[in-house]
This record gives structure tokens, sequence and C-alpha cells, in this order.
């Protein structure tokens, strides 16, 4: 979807979405409104106006806040609790991350989470095998020293950049950078050119790899 929204869609028909984005600055952020998606679950990993607009969104989907264990035939959500990047979460700003389990893959959405894991949190989460974890080239959220402390404490197999500058989605006010430099450093990049992957255990790469996903036309 772009920036940190993301869809999952099962075997069974099921269907979760994790962090929708408004803006309420009106083209502040953003150049496009949220598409109207239709899912069963959406998750909200905190309430920054980039990651918590149900506003679009059609039908009565089971909203997520929080920590806990949600399941839906064959779709499992569970919530972590920790806290949010920077100053946000020095002040006391809770931010839940979640791993989702579908097609016997684990996927874990940091949310804007700080990279300092304490003990308690990463063995919460568990396995992960793919990573989506805030990237740009400004630090908005982590440097690119923090973004590889974060994943390096939590071994994915695909790590996923999201939270930074697109062109034709995200507003050049929000002084978001592209993660390219963060790109250079790493060993093996996998632009995918689409928007959407199918995923199963068995498609996973055996070393790590970075995956950058289009963000979807909002047409």
């Amino acid at each position: 979807m772009g920036h940190c929204a993301f869809v999952w869609r099962t075997e069974q028909g099921r269907s979760l979405l994790i962090d929708p984005f408004g803006d309420p600055e009106g083209g502040r952020w953003f150049v496009r409104r949220f598409p109207p998606v239709e899912s069963d679950i959406v998750a909200v990993t905190h309430d920054h106006f980039d990651h918590n607009d149900l506003g679009p969104l059609p039908g009565q989907p089971t909203v997520l806040r929080g920590p806990g264990v949600f399941r839906l035939d064959d779709l499992s959500v569970t919530g972590v609790m920790d806290l949010h990047s920077g100053n946000s979460g020095r002040r006391g700003m809770v931010n839940t991350i979640f791993v989702v389990d579908v097609a016997g893959v684990r996927f874990c959405h940091i949310g804007d989470n700080r990279h300092g894991l304490p003990d308690s949190v990463r063995d919460a989460l568990r396995r992960v095998d793919v990573l989506m974890v805030t990237v740009d080239d400004s630090s908005h959220l982590l440097t690119n020293e923090q973004v590889d402390i974060l994943v390096e404490s939590l071994s994915p197999r695909v790590v996923v950049p999201m939270h930074y500058y697109i062109p034709e989605l995200t507003a050049l006010d929000s002084t978001l950078e592209t993660p390219e430099g963060w790109l250079a450093t790493q060993h093996r990049v996998r632009r995918l050119g689409s928007s959407r992957i199918d995923i199963v255990d068995t498609a996973l790469p055996a070393g790590r790899e970075v995956w950058i996903f289009d963000a979807e036309d909002g047409d």
C-alpha cells in the first residue's frame, strides 16, 4: 500500500491491514488519500495520523490495538507492546509491534518502534522471517546504524523498508527521504517492481535479502 501500510490476504480469503495513513493537514505529508481497502482486521501500531486513519475504510473490520493474540481461520496476529522511537518514546508513547502468522511465514511489522528491544520483547516476538522496519536517510525515526542494530537483533530472512519518501505518494513537506543511502550498505537488495507478492516459507531466501515494494496505485 505504501508508507507503513501493508495488506495480507490468505488462502482462505481472510485479510489484514496494518497502519492505514491519513493526512489531517491535507497534503502536507501525502499527495493522495488512502484508498478504501476492505479487510477483516485492521491493526494500528500507534496513534499518529500516518498510521491510524480508519475513516476511509469500508465495512466494520475488527480493529486491533495493543498486546494480545487474535486468530481468524488461517490468519494469526500477535501484538507485543513496546515504545515509540525517539522523543515520543522517551515521553512514554507506546507502540505495538505486530507479528502476523500466515502460510508458514512470520511477518513482523515494527511500527515506529525504538531500536533497542528489551529481552522480554524479543522473546515475545520469537522467530521473525520478514521484518518491516522504518528506514529513511533523514533518520526521521531511526539512524541507519540503529536500523542495523534492530535488524540484527531479530535476524530476519527478509527486510522490507517502510516509512520513507515515495514519489507520487509522499509530500516533500514531510521531510522524509528515500532509503537509498541505507540500501547502498546492504549486500542483497531485490527491487520487486510490484506492490504485491505471494509468499510461502519455501519462497524465502536462504540468506538475508532486502525487498523493495512499489507503492500501490491508489486509483
